[in-house]
């Protein structure tokens, strides 16, 4: 394509490189405040006493993200209005200067750290949903380059705050998620994709998942649960070496994308249930290091899982632009969510009933890997989900099934006007994008459409852009040919 540079061509813009600065300094304040600063506070305190009040965030995760979905039915709910944004900042930096608190020897009621955990857990569902749409509004479509790279900058960033002095590892969760959320503010107001947002005040459903693949994502949040109390109850060693093997998995992402090769979301199942069912099961019969090795693996495949949804979640988003994306994102962000806490709320009450570590954890592993086994057999889809439309396997098949109804009666013209109607419908063109892939695909360059159309060079080149990227397609000649070999059914014949 002459006129439209492709993502390839493109490499990462600056805006692009902002937005991962940003999301890695959010996951940066995530590891260094929910497993870092913790592991030892507060003073004194039994293994079990910790794991409770570290519970409370993984409930407040969920709970931000079901709250997010219920003010999303309105239109008036702007998550980037300064009120949504002061009470993010308010709920991430409680938990940073609590810790300072409590290294300078403050005595912290436990019904306040539970308290600000829990606000800690609502305002990573804010963030995490408020970068994602920042994400679904870039120039791009490599979401797995930018979750992948950002991701693993947060690792680092982890790291660096974790071989600090411990005075100072609070500063770092303070200073990161301050510095987060100016550049989201900044970013959510000068991305280069705002030009053709959808309208904030949309509430229309034009997102749906088929059911098939939740069910396994909830255990999979559970099996992770369970591998990070095990690293949280065995001390900052295990937990920074857990903690920095995630990088290897958000890098794999990343150079994935980057090469083109986009990790599905039912590839991802299949890797994910081989790795978690075999260290599950494998765990309970080592010791010492070798269970760690295990947790490690573990750790990859959840930094794998983690990127590839947050990427799925994104261009899912951006190849429907009647709806924001915080309106649509949070409660496909609830269920693995949900599992987590789930499973965090398993091994607290095991540590409270027979002890960190205790032989009732084989137990709960095996059956934690036999049902995660059971749910993935019972709902693992056999064919890729969730087409564009939103619609489930069967119906694809059906609609696939109809292969190119053609009516006898219909001129060449008439044959081209419904395969571009029927394009413009399943991707859901604007009324003006529809108007200009008339022209793309009878070969017209953009100075053609502008003089057609009265439009500026600006406008033809940003619609252009929008209908490859929505239809994930970057040359005009294999537009022309998508639309030359479209199917029909009889319903875009009956529309005709």
């Amino acid at each position: 394509m002459a006129d439209v540079e492709s993502d390839e061509q493109r490499g990462v813009s600056a805006m692009e490189l902002l937005g991962m600065v940003g999301l890695a300094l959010f996951v940066g304040w995530t590891l260094v405040s929910f497993y870092w600063l913790f592991c030892d506070f507060p003073p004194g305190a039994p293994v079990d006493a910790r794991d409770f009040a570290q519970m409370w965030i993984f409930v407040g995760t969920p709970a931000g993200y079901v709250a997010l979905h219920a003010l999303g039915k309105s239109p008036q709910f702007n998550l980037f209005s300064p009120p949504c944004v002061s009470a993010g900042v308010i709920g991430s930096v409680a938990l940073p200067l609590m810790a300072f608190a409590l290294y300078g020897g403050m005595l912290v009621p436990l019904g306040l750290i539970y308290a600000v955990n829990f606000l800690a857990g609502l305002s990573f569902a804010y963030f995490s949903v408020a970068w994602l749409d920042v994400c679904s509004r870039l120039r791009t479509s490599q979401y797995g380059r930018f979750t992948g790279l950002a991701f693993g900058g947060g690792v680092l960033l982890f790291g660096l705050a974790a071989i600090s002095p411990e005075s100072l590892q609070p500063a770092f969760s303070f200073v990161y998620i301050l510095c987060s959320v100016g550049l989201l503010v900044f970013a959510t107001e000068h991305v280069d994709g705002n030009a053709d947002r959808a309208p904030l005040e949309s509430t229309s459903d034009t997102w749906r998942f088929t059911a098939e693949i939740e069910p396994s994502f909830f255990m999979f949040g559970v099996v992770f649960a369970l591998t990070f109390v095990y690293l949280f109850n065995s001390g900052q060693a295990y937990v920074l070496t857990g903690l920095l093997f995630a990088l290897p998995g958000a890098l794999l992402v990343a150079a994935l994308s980057m090469l083109h090769h986009e990790v599905g979301i039912t590839s991802i199942q299949r890797i994910l249930v081989f790795v978690t069912v075999a260290a599950c099961i494998a765990t309970p019969f080592l010791e010492g290091w070798m269970q760690l090795g295990c947790s490690c693996v573990v750790m990859i495949a959840w930094a794998l899982f983690t990127c590839v949804n947050y990427a799925f979640i994104v261009k899912k988003s951006a190849s429907v632009r009647d709806v924001p994306l915080f309106r649509q994102a949070p409660m496909r962000l609830c269920v693995a969510a949900l599992g987590f806490a789930a499973g965090w709320i398993i091994a607290t009450v095991a540590t409270m009933a027979f002890g960190a570590h205790a032989g009732a954890f084989t137990t709960i592993r095996l059956v934690v890997a036999v049902a995660l086994v059971a749910t993935v057999m019972a709902f693992f889809p056999v064919k890729n989900h969730h087409e564009v439309d939103g619609s489930s396997p069967d119906e694809s098949d059906r609609a696939n099934a109809t292969t190119t109804v053609v009516s006898v009666s219909m001129s060449e013209a008439e044959l081209f006007a419904a395969r571009c109607a029927a394009v413009a419908k399943l991707y859901q063109l604007s009324p003006r994008e529809s108007d200009i892939l008339k022209f793309l695909a009878k070969g017209r360059n953009a100075a053609y459409i502008q003089e057609k159309l009265t439009i500026s060079p600006h406008t033809v080149k940003s619609h252009i852009y929008n209908i490859y990227r929505k239809l994930d397609i970057h040359s005009q000649q294999k537009l022309m040919d998508f639309v030359e070999e479209f199917p029909l059914d009889a319903k875009d014949i009956a529309g005709r």
